[in-house]
Parts: structure tokens; C-alpha cells; sequence
């Protein structure tokens, strides 16, 4: 049997419906899968063996009994995996002939897509099932601090959690600043940069101290930060209406280089904490600020640095990217595009590159309800979408894995508490974390991510 690429291929949800006069007439009777699919999808580790069992559609009696007439006698079934490639599966009819059970061991993370066919009653039933592999990245580190919302650290180790420095898990926190709101950090290798309390400061971490090398105080301070890139000598900053850079010179002086009005049209909010634009750089000399003017898509606009050290808006047309922006990184966005809260297929994840100055499709992954909604708090920093697959124990939720050349995306595992809600927990390019909002003894348990 034929069929469309796992992840283009809609979930199809069939139903039997039918009045009820006699007992000997059908009743309503809606399908399900075994377990606990109805809250969550199949889920499964790469290489162990999938066990599963799909219920055929029937009919019922008024009494609430199975129609014995129409009971399939036989069942057939085929499982794709994520390249379109058939696996090997087993299936057998249950002993009333109402279900299949299907065994088969996965070779490839991601997506795929199982066919049963029920004959000569009992329709074909279409699904997807979740595979990923473990858990790559380490060890849980606690933090004696409230759950971070922006987390990073230097490569000489130093913790930075809401505008507090911490050298190891049972230092001193340092705050950077004494407003009672936290700044704005952003970290580049031993290089941590703080945005507040009209300053911007540049700090470098030497293995005993961050050492103060530069500050700069604003003329005009940034409305509210939308998103920052830096490097170790640059600091992009775009607020509602501008982007500002900073730079450190070779000579150390810390110098505004330029603003840019950036939002020359009206843009519509995007993510859980309203943000209106994020930057990706796309080449060394470029950038795109991925906005929305009106739902449900999304678009990046591209700024090139001058010779005057000011990015301009270039002259190219802004790049349509289908769905809203619901995960960033160096060099990358992801978009969603669907309704989360509609089935079937409610959601499919895009993932585009920076490639030749512009965004390229490098991988996409069809998302069947119930998965959780992908819905991003975007504001503080790089993140990575994390998909939660379920609603009940023993659900687990994973990151999407880059795959080497365009096409479907894997999944990896994420480790920690399952279930947790979203708000308490993150993924970013480098770490995984989660915590507690209190005051006082909160904590933070993070693990950091394998490089690459």
C-alpha cells in the first residue's frame, strides 16, 4: 500500500453514527486506541519494541453490546517510518475481533505513521506514533535560586540566572545591578553583557570574578527588550521600535555604533509573553528581524551593517515563513503553523536555517492532537520548542533534533520531571532547566545539553 509522506498525511478520525429505535440498531460508538492515547499520543524509545493496540470501528447495540454482524475478520497493517520507508510490523486480530494488535521496533527517531486496515467492516484507522531517542546531555546541577527565565553560562562556568552571577551551585550569588527588576544578560563565551538601569555594562569573566571592562550609559534606554544577539565585542539589541548596537573596540572603549527604527509598519504580538520581533543573523554582516503583521504567518525582514557601522533595512522584499515564530537560535527560527486547539494534525513544526543570507527549510514535524500546544515565552532568549506528548503519568515530553540534511525532524528525550507545566520549565540551545517559582528556598535543576 501507497502513501503520502508521514508528515503530510492527515490523522483521519472516523466515526459510526446512527439512530437508535430498535435494540437490534446501531448506537453512537466513537473508536479509540488502547492505553491512554485519548490524552496523549503513542510514544516510544528508538530500538525497543512497540507494542500497540488499535481499535476497529464498529457498531453497537442499544444495550451497549457489540454488533457480532458487523466484526472484522481479518486485520492488515503497515508502519512508515519518518524517510517514507515500511518496517517490518506484526499484527494480529484480537479474539473479538474489535482490535489489532500491532508489534514492530522502530530504527529512526520521529514521526511515523501506522495504517490498519479492518475488513470486510472496521475501516482503516491512521495514526501517529512518537519515537525518540534517550536522553544525550548530563547530569542535573540544583541552583539554590527561584526558577531562572533567562539561564546561561560563560565558558569558564560562571551561572547567570535573572541578572544574578554564580560562580558554583554553593557560591555567593552576585547581583548585577540594585534595581529591584532583573537586567537584561546576554553571554558570549567568557563575555556576559548587562542591560539596565540606563547602562550597558561588559563584563568578562576571568575564573575567579566577572571584571567590569566597559559601561556605557544611555541616552535613551531600550523600551522593552524583544531579543539580543551578541559576540564577544558586539551587542545587538532590538526593542519595540529600534535595533541598537554596541560595540568594544580593540582600543576598550565601549561605544553605541547606532539605532535603526526597525517596526515601520504595525505588527501583531506573538509567543505567550507578547514579543514583536526576534533577531537571527544570517550572515556575519546581516540580519532578519522574523515579525508578524497579521496572523497566522509570520515574516523576516533583513537589515545589512553599513560602512558607518549602522544596520540599515536592505533592499530586498521581507521572506514570507508560513506560521508564528515559536522558537529561536543562532541562526535559526521555528514557526508553527496550525491551530493547536483543532484536530486532526493540529500542528506542524517548521524549522528554517540561515543559509546564503536568507531562511531555508531544513526540517518539519506534523504534530497529531493531543499533543500539547506549542505556545513559546520568547522574550528572554534563545529557545528551543519543547513538545509535551501527554497529559498523564508516564508521559514524556522531547526537543526536536536537527536532521543533517533537510527533512523530517527526530526527537530526543527530555530528562527531569514529566508533566511539568510549561511555564516552569525550559529548553534552550545549551541547557534544559526547571524549577519553582518561590522567593525563598526556590531551586533550579538544570542539565545541560550535548554540544552541537
Amino acid at each position: 500500500m501507497k502513501t503520502a509522506r508521514p508528515f503530510l498525511v492527515a490523522l483521519t478520525a472516523l466515526l459510526a453514527v446512527s439512530g437508535c429505535s430498535d435494540s437490534d440498531e446501531p448506537c453512537f460508538f466513537q473508536p479509540f486506541l488502547g492505553d491512554d492515547s485519548r490524552f496523549s499520543p503513542p510514544a516510544y524509545e528508538v530500538g525497543s519494541p512497540v507494542s500497540l493496540q488499535v481499535f476497529a470501528i464498529t457498531n453497537r447495540t442499544c444495550d451497549g453490546e457489540t454488533d457480532t454482524r458487523q466484526v472484522p475478520d481479518t486485520a492488515t497493517a503497515e508502519v512508515f517510518d519518518p524517510e517514507n520507508t515500511s518496517l517490518p510490523v506484526e499484527v494480529s486480530l484480537g479474539p473479538s475481533g474489535t482490535s489489532a494488535s500491532l508489534r514492530f521496533t522502530p530504527r529512526t527517531t520521529g514521526r511515523h505513521h501506522v495504517l490498519v486496515a479492518f475488513a470486510p467492516v472496521g475501516s482503516v484507522r491512521q495514526l501517529g506514533v512518537y519515537v525518540a531517542q534517550p536522553w544525550t546531555g548530563g547530569e542535573p546541577i540544583s541552583l539554590p535560586l527561584p526558577r531562572c527565565t533567562q539561564l546561561d553560562r560563560t565558558s569558564r562556568g560562571t551561572w547567570l540566572c535573572d541578572g544574578v552571577a554564580l560562580r558554583e551551585p554553593n557560591a555567593r550569588p552576585v547581583r548585577l545591578g540594585t534595581a529591584t527588576s532583573a537586567p537584561d544578560v546576554a553571554v558570549a563565551g567568557n563575555v556576559v553583557w548587562v542591560v539596565g538601569e540606563g547602562r550597558v555594562r561588559r563584563y568578562v569573566d576571568t575564573g575567579t570574578d566577572l571584571e567590569l571592562t566597559g559601561s556605557l550609559l544611555l541616552n535613551a534606554s531600550p523600551l522593552t527588550v524583544q531579543s539580543r544577539l551578541a559576540t564577544e565585542n558586539e551587542l545587538l539589541v532590538l526593542d519595540n521600535q529600534t535595533l541598537h548596537r554596541f560595540t568594544f573596540t580593540d582600543t576598550g572603549v565601549l561605544a553605541a555604533s547606532g539605532t535603526t527604527r526597525w517596526a515601520t509598519t504595525p505588527t501583531t504580538a506573538f509567543g505567550v509573553d507578547s514579543v514583536t520581533g526576534l533577531l537571527v543573523r544570517v550572515a556575519a554582516d546581516r540580519l532578519m528581524v522574523v515579525q508578524m503583521q497579521r496572523l497566522p504567518d509570520s515574516r523576516a525582514c533583513p537589515f545589512q551593517l553599513g560602512p558607518d557601522g549602522v544596520y540599515t533595512a536592505a533592499p530586498e522584499p521581507c521572506q514570507a515563513l508560513p506560521g508564528q515564530p515559536v522558537g529561536y537560535a543562532e541562526g535559526a527560527v521555528w514557526t508553527r503553523v496550525g491551530d493547536p486547539f483543532r484536530t486532526p494534525f493540529a500542528q506542524t513544526l517548521h524549522l528554517w536555517v540561515a543559509r546564503n543570507g536568507t531562511l531555508d527549510e531544513q526540517g518539519t514535524l506534523a504534530l497529531d492532537s493531543p499533543v500539547q500546544p506549542l505556545l513559546s515565552p520568547l522574550r528572554a532568549g534563545f529557545l528551543i520548542p519543547d513538545i509535551q506528548l501527554g497529559q498523564y503519568a508516564g508521559a514524556f515530553s522531547v526537543v526536536p533534533v536537527v536532521p543533517s540534511r533537510p527533512g523530517p525532524l527526530g526527537m530526543e528525550r527530555l530528562p527531569g520531571t514529566p508533566g511539568l507545566s510549561q511555564e516552569l520549565r525550559t529548553v534552550s540551545p545549551r541547557f534544559y532547566w526547571e524549577g519553582d517559582s518561590r522567593l525563598s528556598n526556590g531551586t533550579t535543576l538544570v542539565f545541560e545539553r550535548p554540544a552541537g
